[in-house]
């Protein structure tokens, strides 16, 4: 479909569109980094104090974050290839927009959507968990606490 008549509703459209999918990217690195911090604390704060259970647990946790660290990166690339689509598209007066366009923004939407969610779950597993073992561990220091007052 080529644009005969100029639409600058269009080309609004397709500046905010651009303006969005731009924005991603910082949400992106705000994930990435938040990604970062959790497998610092898992490998330098929780790791060295967990026993085998709980290590196979965290270890599992470590596999997500490191997944969604190449979901990242997948998810750059493609908004890379979004934003210089239409960035295309708003240079050139005369081009032809499609609707694929709004079908690849919104899968990227979803799957925008969708790591945000992961990750989030991902800190409240992890949080449960680390709650879990400060509680055993505490549990385990009352009770050692216990015994010694009865000896």
């Amino acid at each position: 479909m080529k644009t005969i008549i100029p639409d600058p509703q269009l080309d609004d459209e397709l500046q905010e569109l651009y303006i969005l999918s731009n924005h991603w990217i910082s949400d992106i690195h705000f994930e990435e980094v938040e990604i970062g911090f959790l497998k610092k604390m898992i490998n330098d704060y929780l790791m060295p104090g967990l026993k085998n259970g709980q290590l196979n647990q965290m270890a599992d946790i470590n596999k997500t974050l490191t997944r969604q660290d190449e979901n990242i990166a997948d998810l750059k690339t493609k908004i890379a290839g979004l934003l210089k689509f239409i960035g295309g598209l708003i240079n050139e007066s005369n081009a032809e927009i499609r609707i694929e366009l709004v079908e690849k923004f919104a899968v990227l939407e979803a799957e925008m959507r969708t790591l945000f969610k992961s990750v989030k779950q991902v800190k409240k597993l992890l949080f449960s968990f680390t709650e879990a073992v400060r509680k055993t561990e505490c549990n385990v220091f009352t009770d050692q606490i216990t015994q010694s007052l009865y000896l």
